[in-house]
């Protein structure tokens, strides 16, 4: 098992995992702690889906407002005598 518990410290490593967890998931590996070993991997995958979904929700929110921006930034068509093009008085 030396091969897989070391690939299991250097991917949880790779996902920014602190390096004690790390480290506790490969002795578990090593012990043959399964289910120790899996709920290690198991919260590590939590935590990235956390961080994945409040990046999607600040890039959800900034498109939003791009679209905005778009739209009521927009310069406003003039006609020739200065008025706004669609304003009545």
């Amino acid at each position: 098992m030396g091969d897989l518990s070391e690939d299991l410290e250097r991917c949880l490593c790779d996902c920014a995992c602190d390096e004690a967890r790390a480290a506790k998931a490969r002795c578990s590996c090593e012990e043959g702690r399964v289910r120790e070993t899996k709920r290690v991997l198991l919260d590590e995958r939590r935590r990235l889906l956390d961080e994945l979904h409040a990046s999607q929700r600040g890039i959800d929110a900034i498109d939003h407002m791009l679209h905005r921006v778009s739209c009521e930034c927009a310069p406003r068509d003039l006609f020739a005598d200065g008025k706004e093009a669609g304003v009545h008085e």
